[in-house]
């Protein structure tokens, strides 16, 4: 297997960007411009750092890339880890709904081997079906424990791990 390097689309960053700017002038303005009861401001305040946080993720996330190789996942970036396979120790596969009826929303992939961070990505990375597979192998031969949800999220997406099925 050769290594593939993976970004999150820029379509993708644009929109949060852009989300983030919107969030910070429409909660910054006010404070700045206006007099405003120390209430408001408060609530004010909260949105615009709320947004900033969401800004500078957004920025971390435009300048990470994801190396998937064989051995390792691998985020290179400003806040960069390494994921070694063969130490998978931990794999959370959650899915984030955002209709009633679940039928939109997106996936947030955690794995982590001994000794080491987590890496989050969600569905919106390219080639996350890629990951999320390698990581299912990972946990299979390392033996790693997994959740009922992780498990049900896993067979949505056709994936099953052999020894961690559903008794």
């Amino acid at each position: 297997m050769n290594s593939a390097d993976l970004r999150y689309p820029q379509q993708t960053l644009v929109a949060d960007y852009l989300r983030a700017a919107a969030g910070v002038v429409l909660c910054g303005a006010p404070i700045l411009l206006l007099d405003v009861n120390r209430w408001l401001a408060a609530f004010l305040l909260a949105g615009f750092a709320l947004f900033t946080l969401f800004l500078v993720r957004t920025a971390l996330r435009h300048r990470t890339r994801f190396v998937l190789g064989p051995d390792t996942l691998c985020a290179d970036g400003p806040v960069g880890t390494l994921v070694e396979w063969n130490r998978l120790d931990r794999l959370k596969l959650s899915y984030f709904s955002t209709k009633r009826d679940r039928s939109d929303g997106w996936m947030q992939l955690s794995v982590g081997s001994t000794g080491g961070r987590l890496i989050k990505v969600d569905s919106s990375l390219e080639g996350f079906h890629d990951i999320v597979e390698r990581a299912a192998e990972a946990a299979k031969a390392t033996g790693a424990p997994l959740s009922d949800a992780t498990r049900a999220n896993l067979r949505s997406m056709g994936i099953v791990v052999v020894g961690q099925e559903e008794l």
